[in-house]
C-alpha cells in the first residue's frame, strides 16, 4: 500500500495543467460494468428532480412569471422534458436485467440536456430580468456552476462542460446587458471555471482511486482468506504455530489429522518429538535454534506406520511481554510428489514390465565394474536374446508376450549368482553382468544354467510357448577394456549363435569382430550399389520339356563389386533383408526385369523372386502396376516366386497381397516346394499358377526311388489342381528323361544353361517390335 501511495503521489506531481491524467484509470475488462455502476450510483445519489424544480421556481420568481410569457413557457417545457427523461431513465434502471454501462450512457444524455436547458434559461433570464434581480441571478448562476460540477463529478469531462457552460452563459448574457461593465464578473466566471476544473478532476481521481483500491483490497482479502481456509479445511497444507520452546500452540484440525493426534494431546507437544529421529530433523533443529527462516525444509515422518514427507516453511515471530520468539508458518504434505519423484527415478533406471535394471542403469553399473576391477578380476557378460519370441508376440498377442518376458526375467534372476545383475535392454534382449568372476569357467557355468532354465519352451497360463535362447559370452579384460567394448563383444557372439541356427552359447573371439566389420562394410557398399549401377540381372531359361522350346527366363540378381568382384546372392541378400535395403533392390529388379523383357518375344515369361521384407512393403502393388504400365509388358508374362518360409510369416497378410497381384493378371509360383512344413496346406489356401520342385528332389531323381515317388506325387497333384510344374536344378540327361516320363511341364538348370546377362540371350522367335513391323 505504501508503494501504491508513492506511485499516486508521483502521478499527481507529474500531471500537466490540463489534469487529464487524473481522469484515466486502468480498469480490467471484467470490471467495466462494476465501475460503470459505481459512477451511476454517484449520480443517482442526488435528488436531481428536486434540484431542477428549485432552479425553475427561482428563475420564474426572479424574472417574473408574467414578465415574458414565452420565457416562462419555454422554461416549463424544458423543465418538463428534463424531468420526463429522468423518469424514463429511472424506470429503465428499475428493470432487473438493465446494463450498467448503458444506464451510465443514458444518465449522461440527461445531464447534457439539463446543461443546455440551464445555459439557455440562465442567459435569457439575465437579459430580461428586472435590474434589481440581476445580481441575484448572477449569484444563482455561480452557485449552480459549483452544484452542477459536483453532482455530476463521476462524469468528469461532462461535469466540467456543464459547469463551464453555466459560466459561459452567464458571461455572454452580462455582456449583452451591461457591455464592458460586465468584465469583472466575466473574470470571476473564468476563475470559477478554472477552480471547478481543478476540483472536479481531483475529486474524480479520489473517487475512482478509492473505489478501485477498495475493490482490489477486498478481492485480495478474499483470496488470502480462501487460501488460509484451504490450509485448515481442504488442502494438503496447514498452518502451525510454535512457542519459544518449539512446542505446538493452537493446532488446527488439519494439523491434528495429519499427525493422527487429538488436539488436546497435540497442544504443547514439541514439534521435534512429533517429527521423529530422522537425520533431517537434526538439521531442522539447528535452523530453528539459530532463527533462520525455513524454506521448503523436507522432513520424512512416520504417521500410523506409513512414511510421509512434510515440507516446512516459516519464520520467527517476536514473543509477547518478553517471551522467547516463537515460530509461525505452514507445512505441506508432499508425499504424493515424493512418490511421483521416486517413480520417475525408478522409470529412469528400471524396466517397468520386468522390474529389471534398464540399459541406463546397466551402463553405469558396467562402468563402475571396470573402474573397480583389479588386475586379477574377471568381468563376464552374457548377451541373451530369446528365440522365436516374435512369433509368440505376433501369434498370441502382446499381453502373452509380456507374460513370457516377465517369466524369463524371473527365471534369470533365480539362476544367476547373488552379486550378478540381470538387465533388460529392450525387446527380448537381456544382459547378465557378472563382476568378480573367479574364472571364465564360472561365467560359462552361469551361461549354461541360463540356457537350461529358459529351455525349449515355457508354460504360461496353461499354454506351451516354444522358446529358447541365443547367448553370447564375453570376458574382460581378455575381450574388452571398456564396458561398451564388452557389451559389443557379447553382442557379436550372440549373433554368431543366431547364424548357426539359434539356441546355444558362443564365446567371443576376434574372428567374429573381423566378420562383423566385413559385414558392415558390405552393408555400406550395398546401399550404394544401385546408385553406382553395380547390380545387374542374369537370366536362366525355363524349357518346355516336351518341345524343348524356351518358355521364359528367371531373373537372378548379381552384384559386380568394384573391388570384390562378383558377389554371390547368398552373401548379400541376407544383409539386404536385415537392413531393409532389399525393398529398394527388389523394386529395381522388378522394373529392370520388365524393361528388358519388353524386348523379348511376347510368348516368353519373366520370373522374379519376392523376399519376405519386400512383400510387406505397402508400395509393392503400385511398383508392379507402374512397371507393367511403363514397359507395356502383359501382366500374364510376369511370374512372381515366393517360398513356403515366406508364407509361414504372417500368412494372412501375405495371402492378401498375393491375391491383389493375381487379380491384375500376375502369375504366382510357389518356389522350393516340398521343403517347408505344411506345403499341402498352402496349396489349399492359395491357387498358385506354378509349383517349382526343389532341386534336392531332382538331384537324386535318377537313383533314389523315394525322390521319384515324391516328384511323381507333386506332378500328379499339380495336374489335378491345374498348376504348371517346373523342376529346378536339372543337370543330367537322366534327370530330364525321368521328368519327361512323369509329365513335368518345365525344367530349369545347368543342363540347358547357366544364368547369363541379357546381352547373351538369343531368341529364335521374333520380338514384339518385329511382329508389328
Amino acid at each position: 500500500m505504501a508503494n501504491a501511495g508513492k506511485v499516486e503521489h508521483q502521478l499527481i506531481a507529474k500531471t500537466p495543467l490540463t489534469l487529464l491524467a487524473l481522469t484515466r484509470h486502468q480498469v480490467e475488462p471484467h470490471e467495466e460494468s462494476w465501475f460503470a455502476r459505481c459512477r451511476a450510483d454517484y449520480l443517482r445519489s442526488f435528488p436531481l428532480t428536486l434540484l431542477e424544480l428549485v432552479r425553475l421556481l427561482m428563475l420564474l420568481s426572479l424574472v417574473g412569471p408574467l414578465t415574458d410569457i414565452s420565457f416562462s413557457l419555454t422554461a416549463l417545457v424544458g423543465w418538463s422534458l428534463v424531468c420526463s427523461l429522468q423518469a424514463i431513465v429511472r424506470r429503465k434502471e428499475a428493470s432487473p436485467c438493465f446494463d450498467e454501462k448503458r444506464a451510465l450512457h443514458n444518465r449522461a444524455g440527461v445531464i447534457k440536456l439539463r446543461a443546455i436547458w440551464w445555459m439557455a434559461m440562465l442567459g435569457w433570464a439575465i437579459v430580461i430580468a428586472p435590474s434589481q434581480n440581476v445580481d441575484t441571478l448572477v449569484a444563482l448562476g455561480f452557485a449552480m456552476m459549483a452544484i452542477d460540477g459536483l453532482v455530476t463529478m463521476s462524469l468528469p469531462h461532462l461535469a466540467l462542460a456543464a459547469s463551464a457552460g453555466g459560466g459561459l452563459s452567464l458571461t455572454v448574457a452580462l455582456f449583452l446587458r451591461n457591455g464592458w461593465d460586465a468584465a469583472p464578473l466575466a473574470t470571476i466566471a473564468l476563475v470559477m471555471t478554472s477552480f471547478m476544473h481543478w476540483s472536479i478532476y481531483n475529486l474524480y481521481y479520489m473517487f475512482a482511486t478509492r473505489r478501485i483500491r477498495t475493490r482490489r483490497l477486498r478481492e485480495s482479502h478474499e483470496t488470502i482468506q480462501l487460501v488460509l481456509n484451504q490450509y485448515d479445511d481442504e488442502g494438503s497444507d496447514w498452518l502451525y504455530e510454535l512457542d519459544g520452546d518449539l512446542r505446538v500452540r493452537n493446532p488446527s484440525p488439519r494439523f491434528c489429522n495429519a499427525c493422527g493426534i487429538e488436539a488436546g494431546e497435540l497442544e504443547g507437544r514439541s514439534l521435534i518429538d512429533i517429527l521423529g529421529t530422522a537425520s533431517e530433523v537434526s538439521c531442522l533443529r539447528e535452523l530453528l535454534e539459530i532463527g533462520q527462516p525455513l524454506r521448503n525444509v523436507v522432513i520424512p515422518v512416520r504417521v500410523d506406520g506409513a512414511e510421509r514427507w512434510w515440507s516446512l516453511n516459516g519464520r520467527q515471530v517476536e514473543g509477547l511481554r518478553g517471551e522467547k520468539p516463537g515460530w509461525r508458518g505452514f507445512i505441506a504434505d508432499i508425499s504424493v510428489a515424493k512418490q511421483a519423484e521416486a517413480k520417475v527415478t525408478f522409470m529412469a533406471h528400471y524396466d517397468l514390465l520386468t522390474k529389471l535394471p534398464n540399459r541406463t542403469l546397466l551402463n553405469s553399473t558396467l562402468d563402475r565394474a571396470f573402474t573397480r576391477m583389479s588386475r586379477e578380476d574377471i568381468v563376464g557378460l552374457l548377451y541373451v536374446d530369446l528365440d522365436h519370441f516374435k512369433a509368440i508376440n505376433d501369434g498370441q498377442g502382446h499381453a502373452m508376450g509380456d507374460k513370457v518376458l516377465a517369466e524369463v526375467a524371473h527365471r534369470l534372476e533365480n539362476v544367476v549368482r547373488p552379486r550378478d545383475m540381470v538387465a533388460r535392454i529392450g525387446g527380448d534382449e537381456f544382459i547378465v553382468l557378472m563382476p568378480h568372476l573367479e574364472s571364465t569357467d564360472a561365467g560359462l557355468t552361469v551361461a549354461e544354467r541360463v540356457l537350461e532354465v529358459i529351455g525349449n519352451s515355457l508354460e504360461i497360463d496353461g499354454q506351451i510357448m516354444p522358446i529358447g535362447a541365443s547367448i553370447g559370452v564375453a570376458f574382460a579384460p581378455h575381450d574388452a577394456n571398456t564396458g561398451d567394448e564388452l557389451l559389443r563383444a557379447a553382442d557379436l557372439a550372440m549373433y554368431n549363435v543366431k547364424s548357426r541356427g539359434r539356441r546355444g552359447i558362443s564365446i567371443f573371439d576376434l574372428e567374429m569382430q573381423t566378420q562383423m566389420l566385413e559385414r558392415r562394410t558390405l552393408e555400406i557398399d550395398l546401399r550404394a550399389a544401385i546408385v553406382r549401377q553395380e547390380l545387374e540381372l542374369h537370366y536362366q531359361p525355363l524349357l518346355h520339356i516336351e518341345t524343348g522350346e524356351i518358355a521364359g527366363y528367371e531373373a537372378l540378381l548379381r552384384w559386380n563389386h568394384p573391388i570384390r568382384g562378383l558377389v554371390q546372392p547368398d552373401t548379400f541378400i541376407s544383409i539386404a533383408e536385415e537392413t531393409g535395403v532389399i525393398v529398394e533392390i527388389g523394386n529395381w529388379v522388378i522394373r529392370t526385369a520388365l524393361a528388358e523383357a519388353a524386348n523379348w518375344p511376347e510368348d516368353l515369361t519373366v520370373a522374379v523372386n519376392l523376399s519376405p521384407t519386400q512383400i510387406k512393403d505397402d508400395n509393392l502393388l503400385a511398383t508392379v502396376v507402374n512397371a507393367l504400365a511403363a514397359t507395356g509388358v502383359a501382366p500374364g508374362r510376369l511370374e512372381m516366386e515366393i517360398t513356403e518360409n515366406l508364407l509361414m510369416q504372417e500368412s494372412e497378410e501375405v495371402l492378401a497381397v498375393l491375391h491383389k497381384l493375381r487379380d491384375i493378371g500376375v502369375k504366382i509360383a510357389l518356389d522350393d516346394f516340398g521343403t517347408g512344413y505344411s506345403s499341402l496346406n498352402y496349396l489349399r489356401s492359395f491357387p498358385f499358377d506354378k509349383i517349382k520342385i526343389d532341386r534336392c528332389f531332382v538331384s537324386e531323381l535318377a537313383e533314389n526311388e523315394d525322390c521319384k515317388a515324391i516328384v511323381r506325387s507333386v506332378i500328379g497333384l499339380a495336374n489335378e489342381l491345374h498348376m504348371t510344374t517346373t523342376a529346378e536344378g536339372v543337370e543330367a540327361v537322366e534327370q530330364l528323361a525321368a521328368l519327361r516320363a512323369q509329365g513335368c511341364d518345365q525344367a530349369q538348370g545347368f543342363l540347358f544353361s547357366k544364368a547369363v546377362p541379357v546381352s547373351e540371350l538369343h531368341f529364335t522367335k521374333p520380338k514384339r517390335e518385329a511382329k508389328r513391323a
